[in-house]
């Protein structure tokens, strides 16, 4: 496993797949009525940027109550968030759900 060095990079580790290396940003993240809302941007004090697939290939969201581990690709982030669903939705919606089950392997 590899770490970027120094400080306010965009990835906080790289990993290997297939002789390739993979920039992954790492969240923490507590579910909320059946799902999971990945944020697909970082901010600090002074500016909140969207992750670009230019700036990391993965987002690796740990869910904090089963401990599952969440990788979810640079295609994927075409918004500020995203929505992975643990449990069905209220509204019976079945189309443009993230079932949050698709993303547990490391693809």
């Amino acid at each position: 496993m590899l770490f970027p060095f120094g400080e306010n990079n965009r990835y906080d580790l790289v990993g290997e797949k297939d002789g390739k290396f993979l920039k992954i940003q790492v969240k923490y993240i507590s579910p909320l009525n059946g799902a999971l809302t990945v944020s697909c941007k970082s901010s600090n004090n002074w500016s909140v940027d969207k992750y670009t697939a230019k700036e990391i290939d993965f987002i690796a969201a740990y869910d904090s109550v089963s401990g599952n581990i969440y990788f979810i690709p640079s295609s994927k982030f075409n918004s500020s968030a995203i929505t992975l669903r643990l449990s069905a939705a209220r509204n019976k919606q079945k189309s443009s759900i993230n079932k949050a089950e698709e993303f547990l392997l490391f693809k």
